[in-house]
């Protein structure tokens, strides 16, 4: 089965320990959260490893046996080629360890040699037991999944790719791209307001490897500032209806 995590991003300015809290409540097996290259991760992460966030993040994170998905974001330039533990890229490889992350999230700036970046990133990410994942974002060095690929180039990172935000998307369309990325592609990102809003197609992701993760994100920071627990609980179900192929439906 996928595992699904949601992302700080939508329940802002709730902490992250309150994220964990509501993961564990409504289903969400992993948690998502920006500490490095963002304004709203400065409260809880500016002292890096030394914040006083971090024991009790832990803590919830074992008392409820949630687990990290990824820990964001870098930003790709000249600094990854020095190590600067004052800097916010080591912050980020530094609490993904300490948080047990599976990826650290990265993006593409508009400098040049950004594949040499990246590659620079994903040297550093392998000693702290991380994989790099480029995130194609409009206006960006990558604004596309094609660009984010020519990025990642063979470094052994990987992509995040978008789905729902993609018009007209097709579960075949969805599988051959996924079969195309290979091990290149790390997790799917949807968006919570999409999910909510948008009534995907069931069985729309059918065919993702059991192995890749789902990410619920927003690009409206504190998007669910309603009923959470009610809603996160319903958008898990239609994630549930995207996964489920049309096969097992019938038998129900």
């Amino acid at each position: 089965m996928n595992r699904v995590a949601l992302h700080h991003s939508t329940i802002l300015p709730l902490s992250p320990v309150d994220l964990v809290g509501l993961a564990r409540e409504t289903g969400y097996e992993s948690i998502g959260i920006r500490v490095a290259s963002a304004d709203e991760a400065e409260p809880w992460w500016q002292r890096g490893v030394g914040s006083p966030m971090l024991p009790a993040l832990v803590d919830a994170l074992l008392e409820s046996r949630v687990t990290v998905l990824d820990v964001g974001r870098v930003e790709l330039g000249p600094e990854l080629h020095t190590v600067d533990y004052t800097h916010p890229d080591l912050r980020a490889l530094e609490l993904g360890a300490r948080l047990g992350a599976q990826f650290v999230t990265a993006r593409a700036t508009a400098g040049p040699a950004q594949r040499e970046h990246f590659a620079a990133l994903a040297e550093l990410a392998h000693r702290y037991g991380l994989r790099p994942l480029l995130h194609a974002v409009p206006g960006t060095g990558a604004p596309t999944l094609h660009h984010a690929l020519d990025v990642v180039g063979t470094s052994g990172g990987g992509v995040v790719l978008d789905v729902l935000s993609q018009a007209g998307l097709t579960a075949d369309a969805v599988e051959q791209t996924v079969v195309e990325l290979g091990d290149r592609l790390g997790y799917v990102r949807l968006l919570v307001d999409e999910l909510e809003q948008g009534a995907p197609a069931p069985g729309l992701l059918a065919t993702l490897p059991p192995q890749v993760p789902l990410a619920i994100g927003t690009d409206e920071h504190g998007y669910l500032d309603g009923d959470r627990v009610e809603r996160l609980r319903e958008v898990l179900r239609t994630v549930d209806r995207l996964l489920r192929h049309p096969r097992a439906a019938t038998r129900d």
